[in-house]
């Protein structure tokens, strides 16, 4: 699908008038004027359960035809709810996107969530998300589950491993190539070839690269965001750079007034994230907690990984995944060394390795060619770590934070919108936040390009869906096909990183040359 060309927030913004607001209204303790219950169209109001049948019929195909990744998603939500079915104007759809692009976690889902809310309250909301995500949820736990009991588990057959690792080869280089269009397509976006924008995603990009673990990463992409924001707020008191943000107040159109969720609500919710953030860090982390049996430990261990990165992951699933493969692949290489730093601590647990590095890059490769947001593939990492309830365990876990975040914030957005120094945060922390993206890649690629053979296939995969507009699937899949056939040949090797090499008698060159 084309990615539509989406206008800058600054473009987003309307006059709003000076009449009490229905969320000002919730906040005395007086119910919303019924006459602002009224679509921002013009019919006439629709009864809750009738808005609520609608989220679910809209959002149920939507499940399986939601391929191509965030851009993709956004598009298709403009088209859909804007649009045709009209549930929001284009310039509040931008600012909700916007949003979701500021806060953390996926964003595609959270724009997802916050239309479900504006048009059926929390439930819709809730309809929305998982409907959203069925689809990919259910292949990626269902397959993460099959390697589990086959190829992951203790004891696995040798040969039947071998072979599914050398079959796997490509699928890391094609997989990868879909991280490098989505920074490109939202590097575009976000910058605009703006100058501070354009600096503020180079210096987060920089400085995210120099992050020595993923420890340090979960704190510091937070600030890096919020220096983005506060650089833009800045920028924008210049006289000769006001008309680069949005800065005439916004109209309040009255629709998140149903939403059904007091400010109240909206802060004891966001207490609730960042106090399990808090402890289950501590908890995880602590030799002195006790548990019921290793897998209970186990099971901790991942829920707390999984919501860790779900509270401080900033630019959608890209970012994610080199914290991901930290995590799940390497967790004694570096700092920390889990199994030495933390011995006797739920995270020690597992070993140094959750899943075995060719599964990653498979699963990766799987989640890229499946309809729906990235961060289904914390399904099939749990899935695969621990069977079914690991799948299940490591979806609630990634999504978690950022769907209650999206929640917590809605009843509040109709006042903050109105500030001006709120929207152009907005603007600093969303170009910053293209910085972390580019960063994915660079440490994506180092780690699953290794020989010349592997970036052929990265980089023929890219040009098939951005030249050629071949769907993801095909591509991916059919490089990593392609990467398999490079390997058997020996073409753009040697292959030394795959343990197979040498199996075929066109494989002859000697691994002490390879890098």
């Amino acid at each position: 699908m084309a990615n539509p060309v989406q206008p800058s927030v600054e473009h987003v913004m309307e006059p709003v008038p000076t009449e009490l607001t229905s969320t000002d209204a919730a906040a005395d303790g007086a119910p919303p004027p019924k006459d602002l219950e009224a679509p921002h169209n013009g019919e006439a109001d629709v009864p809750y359960w009738t808005r609520l049948r609608e989220v679910a019929t809209a959002f149920f195909p939507i499940g399986f035809i939601a391929f191509g990744g965030p851009q993709a998603h956004i598009a298709l939500f403009l088209k859909l709810f804007v649009e045709e079915k009209k549930w929001l104007d284009e310039e509040r759809f931008l600012e909700l996107m916007s949003l979701g692009q500021a806060m953390p976690g996926p964003t595609s889902t959270q724009v997802a969530t916050a239309i479900g809310i504006t048009r059926a309250g929390w439930l819709g909301g809730l309809v929305a998300f998982l409907l959203f995500d069925w689809v990919g949820f259910i292949v990626c736990i269902t397959v993460g589950s099959v390697l589990h009991a086959t190829i992951e588990r203790d004891g696995a057959d040798a040969r039947s491993v071998g072979i599914y690792r050398e079959v796997v080869v490509g699928m890391g280089p094609a997989a990868i190539s879909q991280v490098f269009l989505a920074a490109y397509t939202l590097g575009g976006k976000a910058t605009g070839g703006d100058p501070v924008k354009t600096f503020l995603a180079v210096a987060t990009c920089l400085v995210a690269l120099m992050m020595p673990s993923s420890f340090t990463a979960a704190f510091s992409y937070l600030g890096m965001m919020v220096a983005g924001g506060l650089i833009t707020i800045a920028d924008s008191r210049r006289a000769s750079r006001k008309a680069i943000y949005p800065l005439k107040t916004p109209v309040n159109k009255h629709l998140l007034q149903r939403i059904g969720m007091a400010p109240w609500q909206g802060y004891s919710l966001a207490v609730v994230t960042i106090g399990t953030f808090v402890a289950t860090w501590v908890i995880a982390l602590s030799p002195a907690v006790s548990y019921p049996s290793e897998s209970g430990a186990q099971f901790f261990a991942l829920f707390q990984t999984l919501f860790k990165m779900g509270g401080t992951i900033y630019g959608g699933g890209q970012v994610v995944l080199p914290m991901l493969e930290n995590e799940f692949v390497r967790r004694c290489e570096g700092e920390p060394n889990y199994a030495q730093d933390f011995a006797g601590a739920a995270v020690a647990t597992g070993g140094c390795s959750w899943v075995s590095a060719e599964t990653f890059a498979f699963g990766l490769a799987l989640s890229q060619s499946l309809p729906g947001p990235l961060f289904n593939f914390s399904a099939f990492l749990g899935a695969a770590f621990l069977g079914v309830p690991g799948g299940f365990v490591g979806f609630i876990g990634l999504f978690a934070p950022g769907v209650m975040l999206i929640y917590a914030f809605m009843p509040f957005w109709e006042r903050l919108r109105a500030r001006a120094w709120v929207r152009c945060l907005l603007v600093g922390m969303n170009a910053s936040s293209i910085g972390l993206v580019f960063a994915a890649c660079v440490q994506l690629y180092f780690k699953y390009v290794k020989v010349p053979g592997e970036s052929v296939v990265m980089l023929l995969a890219a040009v098939l869906v951005a030249q050629y507009k071949v769907s993801a699937p095909i591509a991916i899949f059919g490089c990593a096909a392609l990467g398999w056939c490079l390997f058997v040949l020996d073409a753009g090797g040697p292959y030394c990183h795959v343990g197979t090499y040498g199996s075929y008698p066109t494989q002859t060159k000697v691994c002490s040359t390879c890098f």
